[in-house]
């Protein structure tokens, strides 16, 4: 294998061929009009020296530059890695990839001006970067996907104002973050040409750069999730909207979310999609627009502020409306259940159910919804009339909306402390003719309840059979205090009451 090193000054005015080529401390310049070919032994320019393209570089191997490069107005072609850690002096170049495997781009830094994917090979079709990159004049896909995320870092590909992008399709576009910036956007609508338009309406928004990740497969990062509920997902696909200005609170803006069909993650049916807002990564998703149908891949919404959105349809809600749950004793006798909700959606309100088994639950309250809401709401409910004797309860929270649809929540169990045996009347002053209540607590066997007067004379017995509650009839007494004698295998208890 020849290698051809240079000491001095070298003009290519012709065509010229090397099978590798070194350039250790040179000057080369490649002129306009020639070509200079370098096979697949690639390209070296190394620390000192500089090589300036006005004419024709292709390289077929890797290119590396701890030199310096200066791209000028000619054309590079490169089919293998190109690692600059040197100066890549930006020119006018368009700078192509078109290896038939996947290539590494390390940017070092640098600036390239156009650059263009035309890679022959499905399967191995791939551009990865190693360092974030800026393209200041057109980024071109023909064939071939540019992957951002090179090992657990993800880089960002960036398009400053007046950089486009072209040439998206199924099969080809950027996976992971692409940044698109736009001046001065005010007036009319800006398509930032990475699935996302805005229009400001009577906004001036300044700038505004919108970061797209995408194509990763990864929950946070360029797919929504439901925090309670990792199989719920948007599609494979986020947009954080980063505006100078934040629209005026009586003048939202429009924003149009579209995607390709590679970014569906699995959702099959968009017929009745939203589009979903995330305050940071971590948190929770609230909807922020009406079910709209998004077949053809795209959904509009309308928005107050601007900040972190994904699409999802209506069996993948991504919104954690309920972010707590909770039941639990109240002393022997009651359970308090509380919840709270991040967000609300046409929500009618809650009933709390309980079961003894788990499986057979009944409703022991009602709670309203706030309806739609974006704001932190918190509830509660005490559950005061427990069956008697029961060790363990299950709660339920069923949600219902609007429409008439209903949601459960994860079934919470409570454990209940043994209650002491007794025996308690109320109220303790009862009017004439009118009944009052026991609240017996002990082993659920048959017992005796005596109604006596004040000198100890039984006035009526009443057989029991071990229920918590019962009547106490007092009907027929007149006024008067009377003492009621509960007897069972607990023991005796007595207690007083006032007919008056």
């Amino acid at each position: 294998m020849t290698k051809l090193y240079f000491a001095a000054a070298l003009l290519l005015a012709a065509p010229a061929v090397a099978q590798d080529l070194t350039n250790a401390g040179s000057s080369i310049t490649v002129q306009p009009g020639a070509t200079l070919y370098v096979g697949t032994g690639g390209l070296a320019n190394q620390a000192g020296g500089t090589l300036t393209n006005q004419g024709t570089l292709r390289v077929d191997g890797p290119l590396t530059n701890p030199g310096t490069l200066d791209l000028g107005a000619g054309g590079l072609e490169v089919k293998g890695d190109f690692a600059n850690t040197g100066t890549l002096v930006t020119g006018t170049s368009p700078v192509t990839f078109s290896g038939a495997a996947d290539q590494l781009l390390t940017p070092g830094g640098a600036t390239l001006y156009q650059l263009l994917l035309n890679k022959p090979t499905a399967g191995a079709n791939t551009l990865r970067l190693a360092g974030d990159l800026t393209v200041s004049n057109a980024l071109t896909l023909t064939n071939g996907l540019v992957n951002t995320k090179n090992g657990g870092t993800v880089y960002t590909l960036l398009l400053p104002n007046g950089a486009t992008l072209s040439g998206e399709a199924a099969g080809r576009y950027v996976l992971g973050a692409l940044q698109i910036t736009r001046n001065a956007v005010s007036g009319a609508p800006v398509d930032f040409g990475h699935g996302a338009v805005l229009d400001p309406t009577t906004n001036n928004l300044g700038t505004v750069a919108i970061t797209r990740v995408a194509g990763l497969q990864t929950a946070d990062v360029s797919f929504g999730q439901n925090l309670n509920n990792a199989g719920l997902k948007g599609i494979d696909r986020i947009w954080t909207v980063a505006p100078a200005t934040q629209p005026a609170a009586n003048a939202p803006v429009q924003l149009t979310l579209s995607w390709l069909p590679d970014n569906d993650n699995g959702l099959t049916d968009f017929s009745q999609a939203r589009i979903y807002e995330q305050t940071a990564g971590g948190q929770p998703w609230a909807v922020r627009s009406p079910a709209a149908n998004a077949s053809g891949r795209s959904i509009t919404g309308s928005f107050a502020s601007l900040g972190r959105f994904t699409v999802s349809n209506a069996a993948n809600p991504l919104p954690v409306t309920l972010i707590d749950f909770t039941a639990r004793a109240e002393g022997p006798a009651a359970v308090r259940l509380a919840w709270a909700t991040a967000s609300e959606l046409n929500n009618a309100g809650f009933i709390v159910e309980r079961s003894l088994d788990a499986r057979t639950f009944v409703a022991v309250g009602t709670v309203a919804g706030a309806g739609t809401s974006t704001a932190h709401h918190d509830y509660a409910l005490l559950d005061g009339k427990l069956p008697a004797g029961a060790m363990v309860l299950y709660y339920r929270l069923r949600q219902t909306d609007l429409g008439g649809d209903v949601h459960y929540s994860p079934v919470r169990t409570v454990a209940l402390a043994p209650l002491a045996a007794g025996f308690a009347v109320y109220p303790t002053r009862v009017a004439i003719g009118q009944a009052a209540t026991y609240l017996y607590t002990g082993p659920a066997v048959a017992g005796t309840l005596e109604i006596l007067n004040v000198i100890g004379q039984v006035l009526g017995t009443v057989n029991l059979d071990g229920r918590a509650t019962g009547a106490v009839p007092l009907a027929g007494l007149a006024t008067g205090a009377y003492f009621l004698r509960y007897t069972g295998p607990a023991g005796r208890f007595t207690t007083r009451c006032v007919v008056e």
